[in-house]
């Protein structure tokens, strides 16, 4: 691993934020397939703890403490890290405030990999709502954006029924259309808000239809070399087994026909519905009628 808290101030991750069942478990993997980026599963933890440790005064007697929060933390297990070595990646580093206290589990979690790491990336749609918060703790990091049909993401959600819910983790996602387009049009707006701050904003349908050339202005805007590495994502899977339940399509290489669903999966009026309600967003990120 070659990045480290010594340059603190250099050290940032940048966050991938997107509408649940846009693609961005899929794109997660992609990021964490490049040998130079390190992109764990989704876990809430930064925002989760900042109420308790924001406005800490950190030292090490802190260190203890916040390393055990950590390790109770929600999803926090699927990182497999053991709480001895998330606490000696902390004590190691020697962090001075909660920003860099967050920056040692993220080092954490890159450690593990063999990779000569420069870049460290977190991935959670649960930040969508909660942008803001990461501005102000974390005002230099770039942030990507995935964009999907939301027509599309409207029957990924009401697929989501005919799942097996024997895993807590479990999505708990509205199966009712106007909601799910007023929450698609929200996430919708938020994305094109930022990207107009400077953030990069990527269709989930361009990453299918044109992996290569999207990943390589992905990897322009983060300042690496792109790596074909990324293409073959599959072959890295390391997404929870308890979530593959809902996300089997991460097991697989791009499926490029996984566009257009609803065409066959929603009815007229369904179609209707959810236009009616999302139809400024959807001609903003240049989704046609059907």
């Amino acid at each position: 691993m070659s990045i480290n808290l010594n340059n603190i101030n250099k050290v940032s991750p940048f966050f991938v934020l997107g509408n649940p069942r846009s693609g961005t478990s899929m794109f997660r993997m992609m990021l964490n397939s490049h040998p130079k980026v390190a992109v764990p599963p989704e876990c809430g933890f930064l925002e989760w703890l900042a109420y308790e440790y924001n406005h800490a005064v950190v030292k090490p007697d802190i260190y203890k403490k916040f390393a055990k929060s950590v390790y109770n933390t929600r999803k926090f297990e699927t990182w497999d890290i053991d709480y001895d070595f998330l606490l000696g990646t902390i004590e190691e580093n020697r962090p001075r405030d909660y920003r860099e206290l967050c920056l040692c589990v993220y080092l954490a979690y890159a450690k593990k990999s063999e990779k000569k790491i420069s870049l460290i990336g977190d991935k959670n749609n649960y930040y969508l709502k909660k942008v803001e918060f990461l501005d102000d703790n974390f005002p230099t990091s770039k942030k990507i954006f995935l964009i999907r049909d939301g027509r599309d993401v409207a029957c990924s959600y009401l697929e989501l029924k005919k799942y097996k819910r024997s895993s807590k983790y479990f999505p708990n996602l509205t199966d009712n259309l106007s909601d799910i387009a007023k929450e698609w049009s929200e996430n919708a707006a938020i994305a094109f808000d930022y990207q107009e701050k400077g953030a990069l904003v990527i269709s989930y349908e361009k990453l299918l239809i044109h992996p290569e050339s999207t990943l390589t202005r992905v990897c322009h805007y983060l300042g690496v070399d792109y790596s074909k590495k990324m293409l073959h994502f599959a072959n890295f899977n390391d997404e929870p087994k308890s979530f593959l339940q809902w996300k089997q399509k991460t097991t697989l290489e791009i499926q490029v026909k996984n566009t257009g669903k609803y065409k066959d999966n929603l009815n007229a009026a369904q179609v209707s519905e959810f236009e009616k309600i999302a139809n400024k967003m959807l001609i903003q990120w240049g989704y046609k009628k059907k």
